[in-house]
């Protein structure tokens, strides 16, 4: 969501019409609250030195934001929407939904670094696109700060357009 404070991030509302998207690869899975801690880690490098580090701010910081978004700090937690990828037997990725203002929202997508470019953002977020389309919902929003040029790629790939 946009900010006006000096110095915060500026996002940008995208959004995807959601039809019927092939089926996710395997090799992911659902979410389940056991994955708290090790994504906490996960996100927290997944964010370090990019512009929404100060979102989450620290490995507590982002934990705290995995709890408040299962506790619907950003809208009822859609647990059959979110999925996580595993590495061995490590959790190093996530997308984590909500339901926000009547519409599903894509509240966290991320991928530790060390597995980044891969396919796994791409495969979360078709993962969770067709879990929603499966479950009848027609869209998919998120909010992506305008400076973070490597997630804006990747949402525009996925058919995600910026609405006001």
């Amino acid at each position: 969501m946009a900010s006006g404070t000096f110095g915060a991030p500026v996002r940008s509302r995208l959004q995807v019409t959601l039809g019927a998207p092939p089926a996710p690869p395997p090799g992911l899975r659902p979410f389940t609250g056991a994955d708290v801690a090790p994504l906490a880690a996960a996100m927290w490098a997944a964010y370090r030195g990019t512009p929404d580090e100060t979102d989450v701010g620290d490995l507590l910081g982002a934990a705290r934001e995995i709890r408040l978004t299962l506790d619907g700090e950003y809208g009822a937690f859609l647990p059959g929407a979110s999925f996580v990828a595993d590495h061995g037997d490590r959790p190093v990725g996530a997308a984590l939904v909500t339901f926000y203002k009547e519409d599903p929202l894509l509240a966290f997508l991320f991928t530790a670094p060390a597995h980044a470019g891969r396919g796994l953002g791409r495969a979360l977020v078709k993962a969770s696109m067709h879990a929603l389309a499966g479950q009848g919902h027609a869209t998919l929003s998120l909010a992506v700060t305008r400076r973070n040029r490597r997630a804006r790629r990747l949402y525009d790939r996925l058919g995600f357009i910026e609405i006001a």
